[in-house]
């Protein structure tokens, strides 16, 4: 099966996260392309409810690539069916022909073309749960011990992500008291509270300089977009949802936020969590919690040749192996501008330029 039927076909299942539907569908189609190229492949859920598929051997690399997709949105605003898969003018359409589809193909092909004529071993992983968290990648880490890790996110393909900014989220409450609008003064506006604790985070947000390894690879966002490079080496301050009051003329008793940090590479996300809580006065609950990673080994070098290093303002799964000890890189065809996206598209020839690019990678390892 040609690289544009393997991403045209896996772009065809509605594998829209949340909810999950046809997730088992998707993984019985990739174990089956695995067994039909005379792999040994089998369907594990390490969460319940949620298809890993896994094959090869374990100790070497590991190809690892995600099969969920965000919702499409409005159907009518895209140029054709986003789960149709159509080729037109050399570009495949489709939610997650960029992440992760295409990418996907990639890693499934180079791992039947190339795994077998190594000495070396090398594991294949495709999981269902990247767009939620990666929890599935995140119990795969701790059960397997590969020295390489190659996630298939879209970088372009001269390009490669070697580290990724931290996470930060968490949910701010604050409670007041209730009164009529008319006489704010008998009673205590949460609303409020909550808007003085956002003023004071906004103060999280600064600049980080870089140094050697780490300060060529935030450069190299630049060659990508100069707003882009502007938040990789930013703490960045999101404010994500607000939820309060119950009418117009009613002093709020209760108010929350749900607030979204990134931290780039240099700094502890720990110890941004440490500085919002002493600016604010609310209480404060975590969501979720991840160190900026960044690697730089024996591999990487390897495999970056002429490539542009990046490190990405978004999360993947590759910080659940960074924060193992394993060298994780993200490589893959695709544009960054068109993750998410209405009628995002994978160019054919992105697809033939990283699959001959792995292939290249595994020769030296030969």
């Amino acid at each position: 099966m040609e690289l544009k039927e393997l991403t045209s076909k896996l772009i065809q299942f509605k594998t829209i996260n949340p909810p999950g539907e046809e997730l088992f569908d998707c993984a019985g189609f990739i174990r089956d392309y695995l067994t039909d190229n005379g792999f040994q492949a089998r369907i594990q859920e390490f969460v319940k409810g949620w298809p890993t598929v896994i094959s090869g051997k374990d100790g070497g690399i590991m190809l690892n690539g995600h099969f969920d997709v965000v919702p499409a949105g409005e159907t009518t605003s895209w140029k054709v069916d986003p789960f149709r898969g159509l080729e037109i003018d050399g570009k495949i359409y489709g939610r997650g022909s960029t992440d992760m589809k295409g990418g996907l193909a990639v890693l499934m092909k180079t791992f039947v073309e190339i795994s077998e004529s190594l000495d070396y071993p090398v594991l294949f992983t495709a999981v269902p749960d990247e767009e939620i968290g990666g929890k599935s990648s995140l119990e795969i880490s701790k059960i397997f011990s590969p020295k390489f890790v190659i996630i298939g996110e879209p970088t372009g393909h001269d390009k490669i992500m070697v580290g990724e900014k931290g996470i930060l989220q968490f949910r701010i409450s604050t409670k007041g008291k209730t009164a009529h609008a008319s006489t704010p003064t008998f009673g205590e506006n949460a609303i409020n509270k909550l808007i003085d604790d956002l003023i004071s985070l906004r103060s999280l947000e600064r600049d980080v300089e870089p140094e050697n390894a780490l300060k060529e690879a935030m450069e190299g966002v630049k060659e990508v977009n100069e707003n882009l490079y502007k938040d990789v080496k930013r703490v960045t301050v999101n404010v994500g949802t607000i939820k309060g009051g119950l009418k117009v003329n009613v002093v709020p008793d209760t108010a929350e936020a749900e607030i979204d940090i990134r931290v780039p590479p240099g700094l502890l996300t720990k110890s941004i969590l440490e500085e919002a809580k002493k600016k604010i006065k609310g209480n404060l609950d975590l969501i979720d919690l991840a160190e900026p990673s960044f690697s730089q080994g024996e591999y990487v070098k390897k495999f970056m040749k002429e490539k542009v290093p990046l490190i990405s303002t978004y999360a993947t799964d590759g910080r659940h192996f960074r924060e193992r000890g394993i060298e994780t890189i993200a490589y893959g065809p695709g544009e960054l501008n068109l993750l998410h996206s209405t009628n995002e598209y994978v160019y054919v020839s992105d697809l033939e330029l990283a699959y001959k690019n792995l292939k290249s990678f595994f020769e030296v390892l030969k």
